[in-house]
């Protein structure tokens, strides 16, 4: 993906996220753009395939829907289909959710680890991270069967490597 369509993107999600909050239906449209997503990725082929007539493209839509998402988000995603864009609505939906949670107060911090963390864990994991980042923090916990032990912790473009490779590489770095 080109670096311009990352830019779009984020302008048609910043848009969708300021219609949308300035109905107070930031978090319903969020909900529906996660359903939508599912509804749709069986059809993907179709409604990127340029050949596909957009009203054909828009039909198989409302096929899916059957009212299981709502009126704006539903011209949102027509619109994507007029203007030949619904190829980045995996990644309009993503930015989306990013814009909400930043609204919430919330940020997601993705953790691959070695072993599970047990749910104590978790939640102190979390509230460190919250002190760090000054908001609450929604992991996403990922295992990485490549990790020896230790935990790397991501949250936006910060990156904290404390498992044991990112450690022995350092000291690898300080010794050369």
């Amino acid at each position: 993906m080109r670096s311009s369509d990352r830019v779009l993107a984020g302008r048609y999600a910043a848009a969708l996220f300021q219609a949308a909050a300035g109905r107070s239906e930031d978090q319903k449209v969020h909900a529906e753009l996660g359903t939508a997503r599912e509804l749709l990725s069986a059809r993907d082929p179709i409604l990127r395939h340029p050949r596909v007539a957009a009203a054909d493209k828009k039909k198989l839509m409302h096929a899916d829907f059957d009212g299981k998402v709502g009126a704006m988000t539903l011209r949102f995603l027509e619109l994507l289909i007029d203007k030949k864009r619904y190829e980045l609505f995996p990644l309009i939906a993503a930015m989306y959710g990013r814009l909400a949670a930043d609204k919430r107060g919330v940020v997601k911090a993705v953790v691959r680890t070695a072993s599970p963390l047990s749910p104590e864990a978790r939640k102190a994991l979390a509230g460190r991270l919250g002190v760090f980042a000054g908001k609450d923090v929604e992991l996403e916990v990922k295992e990485d069967s490549e990790l020896i032990g230790g935990v790397c912790v991501k949250i936006g473009d910060w990156v904290l490597d404390s498992s044991l490779r990112g450690q022995l590489r350092r000291m690898r770095e300080s010794i050369q």
